[in-house]
């Protein structure tokens, strides 16, 4: 089975053994549910003339496989590329799973791809700049083409605690310079902002967070984290359901 199904392949990914390999899809998910059918037909919607798609930093490739059931037809081709998959080269599902680095995998596609998913991994890339000037280069190369970056801003506006916001705070991208070298390449970048309304009991929040659904989780240890969740309980101390929303950009990507 393509994806992470190996503990050592996750804590190698993270920097931290705090994580899971079993319950990776189960954590991120868990925060997801709610709204993960509707991303999946934004992506779908916002790729569907592709007929090639690559999901670069596509973990275990289950949102992948979310977005193709939303693509009627679906693409001719589709690949799940992440350089800390537990195994390389196997096809499952009709999804072609690839062990590499996203930009080493841009730089050496010698088949055509003309649609790219960028689902929350943007802040992965060390070298941006390469990343868009492959992007522009195989847009010209096949006379078309287009990326969709999927973002949180700096704010998410979730419901956690200081020290935790400053943490992911600190882990975003940053939106304009992104922007700027994007065009810099020669990209078109059009972006729209999405919100998606979340509700949990406090008491399924505190445990979605201790279930660490994101690597920015590996800063802290099991005693802080115990912490930042007593603050967040002291701060909502007044309500039994917690309402707010997750937040995204969708940048579109197109050759200028």
């Amino acid at each position: 089975m393509g994806g992470f199904h190996e503990k050592q392949t996750l804590s190698t990914y993270y920097g931290s053994d705090y994580l899971d390999a079993d319950k990776i899809d189960d954590n991120i998910c868990q925060l997801q549910k709610q709204y993960i059918h509707k991303m999946a037909d934004l992506c779908a919607n916002h790729l569907q003339s592709c007929t090639s798609i690559a999901d670069l930093g596509g973990g275990t490739g289950y949102f992948t496989r979310l977005m193709l059931q939303q693509m009627q037809p679906p693409p001719e081709r589709c690949a799940c590329v992440d350089p800390y998959l537990a195994q390389d080269d196997e096809v499952e599902g009709g999804i072609h799973f690839l062990k590499i680095d996203a930009v080493e995998y841009l730089e050496k596609l010698d088949t055509k791809v003309d649609g790219f998913l960028l689902k929350e991994m943007l802040h992965h890339i060390p070298n941006q700049p390469r990343l868009f000037q492959n992007l522009a280069r195989l847009f010209k190369q096949n006379g078309g083409g287009r990326a969709l970056i999927v973002t949180r801003p700096d704010n998410p506006h979730l419901v956690w605690f200081p020290r935790i916001a400053q943490v992911f705070k600190d882990s975003c991208v940053d939106i304009e310079s992104a922007r700027h070298l994007a065009e810099k390449a020669g990209l078109n970048w059009t972006q729209t902002l999405h919100d998606f309304p979340l509700e949990f009991t406090v008491d399924e929040w505190s445990q979605l967070l201790r279930g660490r659904f994101w690597s920015i989780f590996k800063e802290f240890s099991d005693e802080e984290l115990e912490e930042g969740i007593e603050y967040m309980r002291k701060q909502n101390s007044d309500k039994t359901v917690l309402h707010f929303p997750d937040r995204y950009w969708l940048i579109d990507i197109t050759l200028k």
